[in-house]
């Protein structure tokens, strides 16, 4: 994205805010916007409505008239000569923003009089860099007569669907505030407004998306987090920012497709736990599990936990063959081959070390010997655990949950009876074994296998969890 910006005129009056709006094939719901955005109560000459649209002479008829419906804003209408998607729709927009604060609406959002007020007013008062997150309500058919005779929207009740609504919220509000700490979440790129610096400081948007929908937005708003320090909590959200998500033709089987397609590049891309989780769930339960897995890794580094070396001197040999995830901290203690991948969350991320929890590696299928994790699938919730043995067990055919007598913040090491249970559970989809070394206090595993096999492994005591349970000098 250029870094050059287009000099005001001279004697021009420097506007608060550039609101930068992409446009494709919709030039209905654009025309919609734009009148919104002649209703504002903030004065029309302190903002300026940047339309960019994409896609080169396809569906340029249909915006013959759009500009008319802008009378009296401060209207340009960029047209790409190529088809650029989203994100160079808006790195376009950007280029020729003249404000310190940009907003960044879609074309399909029907703008309530207060919202422009409402992002600069925010940015006024904020003595640092931040993000407004504004509300999005889903608008009905049933609204539309009122918007189309340009008459005020009458607010629905926080429904889901199309009577109101914003979908990052489904379920109302969220209670507690770990979601705060990863808000750039619920960054979707409609009525979110940053500074312009922040957005020249992490180079725009990332236009390898290319034109398929979806995630390029959230990918931004991260590189933003990470700018402004995730630690600081920029980003905030107002409800009375609002604007109501316009009524319009949506291809849902084309936009599956390219959102997966988009995930994966993602997932290439970063190669941490901030986007294992994202999209999985609801966005407020992966927010709150993203923050439980910092506080996790937190907690093992300061307790000096889940050292990788007593497992590898234990049972680095012994194992199947050398291509093994191992996941804990202290790789650096000792020679774990060159064929090995690692979590370690000790040391960078890099190269053949991942900090991921292990729910979407991005390891081939069948490429592993094994998978060892040292203590820190204590920490995964049921629900993560089970997803890790899942994906694991694709990745390689042995599995090893080390335990040792380390207190976590995940509460103390297991005991006999909950080993015991624990390897009854899992028995109906994998061979489980009890595993325990012939020294006093020494680490133990529960040792899965996907096939039938003799799970016996030299150098240790072997107990087959249906017959027998651990015995007394089983992990305590």
């Amino acid at each position: 994205m250029p870094d050059t910006v287009p000099q005001r005129r001279a004697g021009a009056p420097a506007p608060s805010l550039s609101v930068v709006i992409p446009t494709f094939r919709d030039a209905p719901s654009l025309e919609l916007t734009l009148r919104s955005l002649t209703r504002q109560t903030l004065p029309a000459e302190r903002f300026e409505v940047i339309v960019v649209r994409d896609g080169g002479p396809e569906g340029a008829e249909d915006y013959a008239g759009v500009a008319d419906h802008g009378k009296g804003l401060n209207l340009r209408i960029i047209d790409l000569p190529d088809r650029r998607g989203r994100s160079g729709a808006r790195n376009e927009g950007i280029r020729h923003a003249t404000a310190d604060t940009i907003l960044f609406l879609d074309s399909d959002s029907y703008a309530c009089s207060g919202l422009l007020e409402r992002h600069v007013a925010f940015h006024a008062a904020s003595t640092t860099s931040r993000v407004l997150i504004g509300r999005r309500n889903e608008l009905g058919r049933r609204h539309l007569d009122a918007v189309l005779g340009g008459g005020p929207v009458t607010p629905s009740a926080e429904l889901r669907a199309d009577d109101g609504g914003d979908l990052r919220f489904t379920n109302g509000m969220p209670i507690g505030d770990e979601w705060l700490g990863a808000m750039w979440m619920f960054a979707y790129g409609h009525n979110v407004s940053v500074p312009r610096e922040t957005v020249t400081a992490v180079g725009g948007f990332d236009e390898s998306f290319g034109a398929r929908w979806g995630w390029e937005d959230l990918e931004f708003f991260y590189r933003v987090d990470r700018e402004l320090g995730p630690q600081k909590r920029a980003f905030r959200y107002d409800a009375e920012a609002l604007v109501y998500h316009l009524p319009h033709y949506r291809n849902m089987y084309q936009n599956i497709q390219e959102y997966t397609g988009n995930r994966e590049v993602i997932l290439a891309k970063y190669r941490n736990i901030d986007w294992e989780f994202v999209g999985l769930v609801d966005p407020i339960h992966s927010a709150e599990i993203l923050a439980r897995y910092r506080d996790s890794i937190a907690d093992c580094l300061s307790r000096q936990a889940c050292r990788i070396a007593p497992a590898w001197r234990w049972l680095g040999d012994r194992l199947s063959g050398v291509r093994t995830l191992w996941i804990g901290t202290g790789t650096g203690e000792v020679d774990l081959g060159d064929d090995a991948l690692t979590f370690d969350y000790g040391v960078p991320a890099g190269g053949r070390n991942y900090h991921l929890v292990g729910i979407e590696p991005p390891i081939e299928p069948g490429s592993l010997d094994a998978v060892v994790s040292v203590d820190f699938w204590r920490y995964l919730y049921w629900q993560e655990l089970c997803t890790f043995l899942t994906t694991s067990a694709r990745l390689g055919a042995e599995i090893y949950l080390v335990g040792t007598d380390t207190e976590l913040s995940a509460g103390p090491p297991p005991g006999p009876e909950e080993v015991r249970y624990l390897a009854r559970a899992l028995r109906h989809s994998f061979t489980v074994t009890v595993l325990r070394t012939e020294q006093p206090n020494g680490p133990w595993a529960l040792h899965l296998r996907h096939h039938s096999a003799d799970d016996s492994v030299p150098g240790t005591t072997s107990t087959d969890v249906e017959p027998a349970p651990p015995t007394a000098d089983a992990p305590r």
